[in-house]
């Protein structure tokens, strides 16, 4: 058993191994959220989990998509005392990607920020609130809050927002 408490004995590779078999363990119960989990890879190596989901079953409510995609990447880079990490939900038919990401991206924003793509182009972002705890505490927080962010989803003209209030 490996154990997962100071961020310095933490390496990508644990990490995503982790992910992957904590959403895997949910593949084989029936009623499960998680239809497939798999690792997203470069040259080889793990860079993130996705795994394929039943929005109606993950929101435990009715969801106007058949199908969405979890999508994890976590990095622990020398260079800054917090980690990277990209924790985003996609909806391949309706071209609609929500996420936070916590990196050096936007700095504007802070060390994290929410954003929605749509159609291949980002419609909104904005700072969000910075999680400095294990990652695994980071990536359940973040599932709670993609609940509540998903149910507060609006689409004005066909182009969906987050009101302020409802990014954390």
């Amino acid at each position: 058993m490996i154990f997962l408490a100071n961020r310095a004995n933490l390496d990508r590779r644990t990490l995503l191994t982790r992910i992957h078999d904590r959403l895997q363990t949910q593949v084989p119960d029936e009623g499960s959220p998680v239809e497939q989990v798999r690792y997203q890879t470069s040259t080889g190596n793990k860079v993130g989990v996705r795994a394929t989901v039943s929005p109606d079953a993950f929101l435990r409510t009715s969801f106007p998509a058949d199908a969405a995609e979890l999508q994890v990447s976590f990095d622990f880079p020398q260079t800054h005392a917090y980690d990277f990490y990209a924790i985003q939900w996609v909806e391949p038919d309706r071209n609609l990607m929500v996420g936070w990401h916590q990196d050096e991206t936007h700095t504007d924003l802070g060390e994290c920020h929410f954003q929605i793509d749509h159609r291949g182009e980002t419609v909104q972002r904005a700072t969000a609130e910075f999680l400095d705890a294990h990652p695994l505490n980071v990536l359940d927080r973040r599932l709670d809050d993609l609940v509540a962010v998903l149910d507060a989803l609006t689409w004005t003209d066909g182009v969906p927002a987050l009101p302020a209030a409802a990014i954390r």
